[in-house]
């Protein structure tokens, strides 16, 4: 691999100074590893946290990681929809709660060079299932097509969209090339497993055709889960990852 996104998900900086710190010991290793930054993921609120409740401290983390993510010359940040669970009118309150958040991380990631990608989320896993705001590809076009902003877009995660009952490669199509950046993982439609792109049902071959069909040029990023600490099992986790990438690119 010579790219890769950086995870900000679990960073524990409080401050401006911490954060600059971070960011300056991720360039480090990059550069000593001969890697480039094309995509991040900011840390993101628990996703069963309601899209109204807005809190101080979340949002100094995301607005922290989008900044760090032009700094490290990430193209785009990818960020999860939030949805309005108290309402009771899901879609219109989480596209108010989202237009207003989303304006704001658009402002700042511009500022700052980088790009905010949002992403498809799947349903919630419990039962009755309710979905998530994002988890509707309409929705999400919606929001994205709000802001007329080409630093706006879509990050299509395949997991996510394997769970879902909608036709994958059809969502594809239909959001074009709002979509910018992915998350490749697979699954056997039952849970998130967030595993490597051989394990699992989904349908690489019509996915990565339509993908071809809307002329897709970006980044195959791999959101794959990895249980071992192991370094030779680790290589070969890396390794099968890459062979599988490379598949999914001749299917291209």
């Amino acid at each position: 691999f010579r790219h890769i996104a950086v995870n900000f998900t679990e960073v524990t900086a409080k401050t401006e100074a911490e954060w600059d710190a971070v960011t300056e010991d991720i360039r480090r290793i990059l550069a000593e590893n001969g890697l480039q930054c094309i995509q991040s993921h900011p840390y993101y609120y628990d996703l069963m946290r309601s899209s109204e409740l807005v809190e101080e401290e979340h949002e100094f983390s995301i607005k922290q990681a989008i900044i760090a993510s032009g700094k490290l010359g990430a193209k785009w940040c990818v960020l999860h929809p939030r949805t309005s669970l108290t309402t009771g009118r899901y879609v219109s309150a989480s596209f108010a709660d989202n237009r207003k958040v989303f304006s704001e991380y658009l402002e700042l990631a511009c500022k700052h060079g980088t790009g905010i990608a949002a992403e498809n989320l799947p349903v919630f896993g419990i039962k009755p299932a309710i979905p998530f705001y994002s988890s509707s590809y309409e929705d999400l076009c919606n929001l994205t097509d709000s802001f007329c902003d080409p630093n706006m877009a879509i990050c299509w995660d395949t997991g996510h969209a394997n769970l879902m009952s909608f036709d994958q490669a059809e969502a594809i199509r239909f959001l074009g090339s709002r979509i910018q950046c992915t998350h490749i993982h697979n699954n056997f439609k039952q849970m998130d497993n967030h595993l490597p792109p051989d394990q699992g049902n989904l349908p690489w071959d019509k996915v990565m055709q339509a993908f071809s069909d809307i002329g897709y040029r970006g980044p195959l990023t791999l959101e794959t889960h990895c249980c071992y600490a192991e370094p030779g099992l680790l290589a070969s986790f890396a390794k099968h990852n890459f062979a599988c990438l490379e598949y999914l690119e001749r299917l291209m």
